[in-house]
């Protein structure tokens, strides 16, 4: 299998375009870091594969981010997937979790935010979805349904070493081939619905799309190469401490004895103490008072 990369794929015989992703050193740069529940981690690597599949879908340049949101075990789920082909994901949760808990189970209900920030706007997209069925694919055809009103398949599966999805969708067509562009929908997404997880787990994508659709006429794009990466550093954190205010910053010195971040998507942890507090604010104040400095 290739390891970590997205590739594209069109129907040249019929409007619909495609999407395969396979994930497994960014998965297990996720994994690494935080030791998540069995059911937990099966619905966080989807999230994971869902984001690299819907990136390559919007074609920005910024970035798009998936977070749930529950009032259930599962507080928070967020992934985030660049134009830079970079991943990033973490969850929380609070109490025990079944291994074979669901959707459901672990959330009570809740919403999916789809986040779209893209580079030059002025305020990004966010579309909302209340969580359908037990999976994150049955909330996103929901989602693609509801807010494009273009017909869309995913394929997600996700375990302990790997992450794999496949994307169908339905492109505009004329009006007066629309009759024609619905045979081929209906022809191909029941082909597509043949898959199993293994085979979308195992099965390198020249594979996959010749078991698949070797009656139909496929273009496949060269892969793009995914990674993780997460964009947490010392400077960033230490810019959130500036903004809490010399005075606050200070009194969490006197109460805790130093000022603890850790963040959330890599598990980095940072420390300042009382010595860097007050360099980080005597350097401030000298910036702030220096008119040869450029903002």
């Amino acid at each position: 299998m290739k390891s970590d990369c997205l590739q594209r794929f069109i129907f040249d015989n019929a409007p619909i375009r495609g999407e395969w992703v396979s994930l497994q050193e960014s998965w297990q740069e996720v994994l690494n870091r935080r030791q998540y529940p069995t059911a937990i981690r099966r619905v966080l690597g989807e999230m994971m594969g869902a984001a690299a599949l819907l990136t390559a879908t919007v074609k920005i340049s910024g970035r798009l981010v998936l977070q749930i949101r529950s009032e259930g075990p599962v507080s928070l789920m967020m992934v985030e997937c660049t134009s830079e082909n970079t991943l990033r994901a973490f969850a929380q949760w609070d109490g025990e979790v079944s291994d074979e808990a669901g959707l459901v189970d672990l959330t009570g209900g809740g919403t999916l935010a789809i986040t779209i920030e893209a580079e030059g706007a002025k305020q990004p997209y966010q579309g909302v979805v209340s969580l359908q069925g037990n999976s994150i694919t049955e909330t996103l055809e929901t989602y693609f349904e509801q807010s494009e009103q273009l017909a869309t398949k995913i394929w997600l599966y996700a375990n302990e070493h790997n992450v794999a999805g496949l994307f169908l969708q339905q492109l505009p067509s004329e009006e007066a081939q629309k009759e024609q562009a619905e045979e081929d929908w209906s022809r191909v997404s029941q082909l597509a619905a043949t898959i199993t997880d293994e085979e979308l787990l195992t099965l390198e994508i020249e594979t996959l799309l010749h078991r698949l659709f070797h009656e139909e006429q496929v273009r496949l794009y060269e892969p793009a190469p995914l990674k993780f990466s997460c964009t947490c550093s010392r400077a960033r954190v230490a810019e959130t401490i500036g903004m809490l205010g010399q005075e606050e910053a200070e009194e969490i010195i006197d109460s805790e004895g130093s000022i603890e971040v850790a963040c959330e998507f890599c598990n980095e942890h940072y420390h300042f103490d009382r010595v860097d507090v007050t360099e980080l604010f005597t350097n401030t104040v000298s910036t702030e008072g220096d008119p040869d400095t450029l903002h």
